[in-house]
């Protein structure tokens, strides 16, 4: 046995084999790039994650580097979609739903049961606001009306004096002076700038400062008791929250916006195919792997946001018609464009045949050569035509009866007139 292991050593490859390692080495050398770097799916599937999460990575920094530099003061008054798209009105005391802020981030039914919750929990209190102006609003009008005569603080005595002749609550949200009355007594208060009041009472009332003091007071109580609403109703906004919100989509512009999640869907699609062909469950549009028809991602990459923005503007313009079509809201666009990168090859087919449509209803006409023998000039003066004596006749006594008609004789009359009047 030992002579049998000693007669068969290892046996060295031949010149022939050597020879053709050689030549597939040196063959290989010679090949492009990406026929030897993407030569097997694996390599591709890895290169295109690597990819993916070299763009997920620039896409975070660039969407949150713009808030590391700012103080913690600012970044607290940030506002919430749901504070820009809800504010309380000063004057009328009424929450106020901006429609198009909030659609950005909650469809319309859901705005209608937050318009729904906010009127259940504050009418009531608003209400009672309303009431308490009516008040404020007769003991205004007494004082500034009755007994200064609307010398002081003019505009506010006639608001006052019309809240007191129509004493309904949707008067008083229109026209008492919410944001101004209080401020203007203060300062008078404050500065000793009162108007001059008698301290006589009017018929056992009170004196002219005991009244003034009264109607400083309920106006203050008032103002007091509208601000702690307002501010109420604006802790209460800023709690609200979307059950899942997308406000960060709002941190970049739109087209950087589109580009990005573009990009993700050709990656994403380009991932899915490799991961099919790995697992050899290949559909029927699915190409068979190459390292050149891998390489197609590059380009793809390249074009597909100009493809995706172009096709958002013929959904804008209403050349195209999309289910997507409010893109004013966040999680809708996101998946408009997600959709557009993961179909772009798709969406690019079907914008080239929308185009030669569009080529093949333009039309040409001939503009027809106008002819001079086609252009007849209409006579101005016909002649009668006399066929017999008796014709002739009738012709001459139809004429002579015309120039002597009372018609033609007017006519006749004018227009000399008119002729010596030129002269």
């Amino acid at each position: 046995m030992d002579d049998k292991q000693s007669h068969n050593p290892q046996e060295s490859p031949s010149s022939e084999e050597l020879l053709k390692r050689l030549a597939i080495e040196r063959l290989a050398s010679n090949s492009p790039w990406h026929t030897r770097f993407f030569n097997t799916p694996v390599t591709a599937q890895f290169f295109t994650m690597f990819l993916l999460l070299g763009f997920t990575m620039l896409y975070l920094s660039i969407s949150y580097s713009g808030n590391t530099g700012r103080c913690s003061e600012e970044c607290q008054d940030e506002k919430s979609v749901f504070q820009q798209g809800i504010v309380v009105d000063e004057q009328t005391l009424t929450i106020e739903m901006l429609e198009y802020e909030l659609n950005k981030v909650i469809t319309p039914e859901e705005i209608t049961k937050t318009r729904a919750v906010l009127d259940k929990k504050f009418s009531a209190v608003k209400k009672s606001l309303l009431q308490g102006r009516l008040v404020a609003a007769k003991v205004s009008e007494q004082v500034l009306s009755q007994r200064l005569g609307k010398q002081y603080l003019p505009e506010i005595a006639g608001a006052m004096s019309l809240i007191a002749k129509n004493p309904d609550l949707e008067t008083v949200q229109q026209l008492y002076p919410a944001g101004s009355i209080f401020r203007l007594l203060n300062e008078a208060i404050t500065d000793n700038k009162a108007p001059q009041l008698t301290q006589k009472a009017f018929l056992q009332g009170q004196t002219g400062a005991e009244a003034f003091q009264e109607m400083y007071a309920l106006v203050k109580l008032q103002h007091e008791r509208e601000q702690q609403y307002i501010t109420r109703v604006e802790e209460y906004i800023a709690s609200m929250n979307a059950y899942m919100s997308f406000e960060w989509l709002s941190r970049l512009p739109w087209v950087v916006q589109l580009i990005f999640w573009t990009w993700f869907g050709v990656l994403i699609n380009n991932i899915v195919w490799l991961i099919r062909l790995s697992k050899n469950r290949k559909e029927e549009t699915d190409l068979t792997y190459t390292s050149t028809v891998y390489i197609m991602l590059f380009p793809r990459l390249m074009i597909a946001p100009f493809i995706s923005i172009i096709f958002l503007a013929m959904i804008s313009s209403g050349m195209a018609s999309f289910d997507i079509s409010n893109l004013n809201n966040l999680p809708a666009f996101l998946v408009a464009a997600f959709f557009l990168g993961f179909m772009s090859e798709s969406i690019t087919l079907r914008i080239r045949q929308f185009f030669n449509k569009l080529l093949d209803s333009i039309e040409t006409n001939k503009q027809p050569k106008l002819a001079l023998a086609d252009i007849e000039p209409t006579p101005s003066f016909k002649p009668i035509a006399n066929t017999s004596l008796a014709s002739l006749e009738t012709n001459m006594r139809a004429l002579v009866n015309n120039d002597m008609s009372v018609t033609n004789i007017r006519n006749q009359v004018i227009k000399k007139s008119r002729l010596d009047s030129k002269e």
